[in-house]
């Protein structure tokens, strides 16, 4: 981090194609909100970053930028996308909007690497990798204590609503913020570490991010989190390390029967998550007798339409973005309604995309955690940023077993925090430890 009077020429020098990529960023909690001229930020996210792409490419600067070792990675999960759109069953008709989507997280994460020249050109980038969730986490916590949201998102023996911010669902909004957290708390270790006055802002940003992450009750977000922090202690090291060891003895205890101890309308909140992966397999009708096991049963409902359909075409799915539209073809049991999504994202690619596209989705997560392992083992803000990475990535990854968070451009912010640990391991050697 930089002192507060070096601020006026960071922003200077920050490169034009990072303001592009810094918009994109901001736009994804912005969603429709202020909408411009009929369109969401992210759709002028997408032309901005195009424009500003185009200029540095007829100004020939991208003739310095280094090579990425996930552009390859990068590239293949594109032509699955392509692939499973042009020859899967449903076609062209919803590939295009899900190529757009995916292409804009895939380039974001590429340009976060390739483009800065110096650690200090991704600052205010960092700021506002920073900003966005806690801008977004306010404006949750405020719908949640007002009790704003429909009647589903009310959370029993109390006044408050879920927390879903501006994303428009709980789930998704919590694996927003697994991909915004570890990066917070990383630097707020730094800061602390050099003692530095920003520490505090820090832990009230992280506190906020977590209070709103809580509200959100979000199972699988919860989830996610958890893991999220197993392998940060793990990654931190030391008797740090002894930390992951009592974590899972209590997520163990708490699920075995421990809920029952924790006030409502925590616990049988928590209690519930054993369900997820215990349904039973029964008529929608008898689930509606049964409201303790309703939710988990329709969960297993849609994931099991989405086993059903990559087994319909395994090697390129039903085509990106058709869960909904062919789903009447695989409901059973009376789920005859289709809730947008698998419950699971790695389904749900395999069952658009077929096995070419899980293949390669997978296929871009080791090549990204190879590379922010090999940087954890660098000192300084270098090791702290890999770190983060890691932790984000082991989040979202965790909670995509119970949620499809490839929607709402949710992968925007989870790109760009992985890459960071790319460019740590860029400019470790020439990485200033100032003062915060």
């Amino acid at each position: 981090m930089i002192k507060a009077s070096a601020w006026l020429r960071v922003l200077w020098q920050t490169p034009l194609i990072m303001w592009g990529v810094i918009y994109a960023i901001v736009a994804v909690p912005m969603q429709d909100y202020l909408m411009l001229a009929g369109y969401s930020h992210s759709q002028l996210a997408t032309v901005v970053l195009l424009a500003t792409l185009l200029l540095t490419w007829r100004l020939r600067r991208w003739q310095s930028w280094p090579v990425d070792e996930t552009a390859l990675a990068r590239v293949f999960v594109l032509i699955a996308l392509c692939l499973a759109s042009g020859f899967a069953p449903a076609g062209w008709r919803t590939g295009v909007d899900e190529i757009r989507r995916w292409g804009l997280a895939l380039l974001v994460g590429y340009l976060v690497y390739v483009v800065p020249r110096r650690w200090q050109d991704v600052t205010v980038l960092v700021v506002a990798l920073i900003l966005a969730p806690l801008g977004e986490s306010i404006f949750a916590l405020v719908q949640s204590v007002r009790g704003v949201g429909p009647a589903a998102f009310h959370i029993a023996n109390s006044s408050f609503t879920r927390a879903f911010g501006t994303i428009g669902q709980p789930n998704s909004f919590a694996g927003y913020l697994n991909g915004a957290w570890p990066l917070v708390l990383c630097f707020m270790i730094v800061a602390w570490q050099r003692q530095s006055r920003w520490v505090w802002p820090l832990l009230g940003v992280l506190a906020v991010i977590g209070a709103a992450l809580l509200l959100s009750f979000s199972r699988g977000g919860w989830i996610g989190a958890v893991a999220g922090s197993l392998v940060i202690l793990w990654l931190v090291g030391g008797w740090w390390r002894r930390g992951v060891a009592l974590i899972v003895v209590i997520a163990g205890i708490v699920l075995a029967g421990g809920w029952h101890y924790i006030p409502a309308p925590f616990g049988p909140r928590l209690g519930s998550a054993t369900q997820i992966l215990s349904a039973p397999d029964i008529m929608r009708d008898e689930a509606q007798q049964r409201p303790t096991v309703y939710a988990a049963v329709e969960r297993a409902a849609q994931f099991n339409a989405g086993v059903a359909m990559w087994q319909s075409a395994p090697v390129l799915g039903v085509g990106p973005g058709s869960y909904t539209r062919v789903y009447p073809e695989f409901a059973r049991m009376g789920w005859l309604i289709s809730r947008g999504h698998a419950h699971n994202a790695y389904v749900q690619i395999a069952a658009e995309q077929g096995i070419l596209g899980l293949l390669a989705y997978l296929a871009l997560w080791v090549v990204q955690w190879r590379r922010a392992w090999r940087t954890t083992q660098i000192a300084g803000t270098a090791r702290w940023v890999a770190i983060a990475a890691c932790g984000t990535m082991a989040a979202v990854a965790v909670h995509e077993c119970f949620e499809y968070l490839q929607v709402n451009y949710l992968p925007l912010h989870t790109a760009a925090v992985v890459a960071l640990a790319g460019v740590a391991m860029r400019f470790a050697p020439t990485v200033r430890e100032e003062q915060v």
